[in-house]
């Protein structure tokens, strides 16, 4: 799960400086993995063992140049959640408008979808869905999606929820709303969690170099710090003495 790549130090610690992504790009095309979109791995028996996901939450302007373009010359791909109240705007959660609050525009979402890229949405506002009622979820859920499919002119079944929180109610509202699946922000496997609107995804940091990607790519945790390393192969000799 990454969100903005900016050419400058991030101001938020969920974005990543475009010139780190592209090394998580190199990384990823030296040791053999295949990107996918999100829905692809509904049908996980025609890919490849190291499949990836890459995932983009939100739609900031500059993943059309640093993260679009780079993966469209590494003939790879990526799915990303829109927010469209902030299409060819401003993230307003982002606080204060600045070069790194600036979304994508509808012409660029257009050139990414046609160009095989999937994209999902995030509501209209980007609200704390886990606080709203089921009639305010539910015309974020279906708002955003008629925009979206009218703009790209193909279905949208994905979605991810904003800050990654959910309520009992936001499942109901994901179905009703004509969504096939959604993504949260706890850390896993995608084929550990069997709810199909509760995928996990690993989130990037603004930090993470290419070789705390690889190891968030064997773990598929959120903290892949040395301590916490260390501790788990410590486990695993003394469970391996211990039989």
């Amino acid at each position: 799960m990454y969100h903005g790549t900016t050419n400058n130090y991030p101001v938020s610690k969920y974005s990543i400086q475009a010139s780190q992504f592209k090394k998580h790009l190199i990384y990823l095309r030296k040791n053999g993995w295949h990107t996918v979109c999100l829905s692809e791995l509904c049908t996980p028996d025609d890919l490849p063992d190291k499949t990836v996901a890459l995932t983009f939450d939100d739609g900031y302007a500059d993943n059309f140049e640093n993260a679009f373009l780079p993966l469209l010359e590494n003939n790879m791909k990526a799915t990303w959640f829109i927010t469209t109240d902030g299409i060819g705007k401003h993230a307003e959660w982002m606080g204060p408008p600045s070069e790194q609050t600036k979304m994508l525009t509808a012409s660029q979402l257009s050139e990414m979808s046609a160009a095989g890229m999937e994209i999902g949405s995030h509501t209209c506002s980007h609200p704390d869905l886990s606080q709203a009622t089921f009639e305010q979820q539910a015309r974020e859920l279906s708002e955003s999606k008629q925009l979206l499919e009218a703009l790209l002119q193909k279905p949208v079944k994905g979605f991810a929820y904003p800050f990654g929180r959910y309520n009992e109610e936001s499942l109901t509202a994901i179905t009703a709303t004509g969504y096939d699946w959604a993504c949260s922000t706890r850390s896993g496997w995608f084929d550990k969690e069997p709810n199909p609107l509760l995928i996990r995804r690993v989130t990037i940091f603004a930090d993470d170099t290419a070789a705390i990607l690889a190891r968030k790519l064997a773990f598929a945790d959120n903290d892949v710090s040395w301590k916490k390393m260390a501790n788990y192969y410590s486990q695993r000799l003394k469970a391996k003495f211990l039989h």
